[in-house]
C-alpha cells in the first residue's frame, strides 16, 4: 500500500486540472443549452433545468458505462446508448447556439462559429470520461495491492510452517516413495496456492457446492472476497483448475 500513495499524490494535479476543465465546460454548455431551451419554447424561468437534463445525464452515463464494465454487469450497452444520445444532444445544442459576432477585424462564418461553440460539450464529455478512467484505474490498483499483501502474508505463513517431508521423516521412517511423491505434490500446491484460500474462499466455494449452489462472480463479490464480478469469475476458474490438478496428482 505504501507504493500506491506516491502514485495517488502524483495524480492529483492532473485530476484537479481535469475537474476545473470539466466545470468550465459544463458552465459554457449550460449557457448555450439554456438559450436553446428558451428558443425551443421553454419558459425562461424554468429554462435552467433544460441543460441539466442533458449534461448531467452525460456525467451519469459516463460513470455508469465504465462502472458497469468494471463490475462485469449486464446492460452495459444501455449506459453507452444513454451516453451517446445525450452527448449528441448536447453537441447539437451548442452547435445551434452559435451566432457569429464581429470582434475587431475578425469575423467568423456561421459554420466556423458553430464548430467552436460546440467545443465545450465535447470537452465536458472527454474530461468526465478521463476522470472515470482514473477512478477505475485507482480501484484496480488498490485491488492488486490488496492481493499482493495477501500473497505476501501467505508466503510468510508457508515459510514459517514446518516442512511436510520433515514431519513424515521424523514421525514415519517407513514412508514409501509414493508417500513422498504425494507430499511433494502437496508442497508444490501450497507454494503455488492462491492466497484467497487463506481468507476462506476455497471453504466457502465448497460449502456452496455441498448446498447444491453453483457459485458465480456476483456471489463472490457479495460474499466480500472480490471487488468485481470479473475478478470473482477468474478466482472460480483458478480454483477449478487447482482442484482438477490436485485430482490428477492424487493416486
Amino acid at each position: 500500500m505504501s507504493r500506491g500513495r506516491p502514485l495517488a499524490g502524483a495524480l492529483w494535479p492532473g485530476v484537479l486540472l481535469c475537474m476545473i476543465a470539466a466545470v468550465m465546460a459544463f458552465t459554457l454548455s449550460f449557457n448555450a443549452l439554456r438559450a436553446v431551451g428558451i428558443a425551443s419554447g421553454i419558459t425562461p424561468r424554468l429554462a435552467w433545468m433544460f441543460p441539466l437534463t442533458i449534461d448531467t445525464v452525460i456525467l451519469f452515463g459516463t460513470w455508469a458505462a465504465f462502472r458497469f464494465r468494471a463490475r462485469g454487469a449486464v446492460g452495459t450497452w444501455y449506459a453507452w446508448v444513454l451516453l451517446v444520445v445525450f452527448a449528441a444532444a448536447s453537441w447539437s445544442g451548442n452547435f445551434l447556439h452559435a451566432e457569429p459576432v464581429p470582434v475587431g477585424q475578425m469575423v467568423l462564418s456561421r459554420p466556423i462559429a458553430s464548430l467552436f461553440s460546440s467545443v465545450p460539450s465535447l470537452s465536458l464529455l472527454l474530461t468526465t470520461h478521463m476522470l472515470v478512467l482514473i477512478a477505475v484505474r485507482r480501484g484496480e490498483e488498490r485491488e492488486r495491492a490488496s492481493a499482493a499483501e495477501r500473497v505476501s502474508l501467505a508466503a510468510v505463513t508457508l515459510n514459517d510452517a514446518p516442512s511436510p517431508r520433515a514431519q513424515i521423516t521424523t514421525t514415519d521412517s517407513g514412508a514409501s516413495t509414493d508417500d513422498y511423491a504425494a507430499i511433494e505434490a502437496l508442497t508444490e500446491g501450497e507454494a503455488n496456492a492462491d492466497p484467497k484460500a487463506s481468507d476462506g474462499f476455497d471453504a466457502w466455494v465448497e460449502a456452496q457446492q455441498r448446498a447444491g449452489v453453483r457459485p458465480t462472480g456476483r456471489m463472490v463479490v457479495e460474499a466480500g472476497f472480490a471487488g468485481s464480478e470479473a475478478t470473482g469469475r477468474r478466482w472460480l476458474r483458478d480454483l477449478r483448475a487447482r482442484t482438477t490438478k490436485s485430482e490428477e496428482v492424487r493416486p
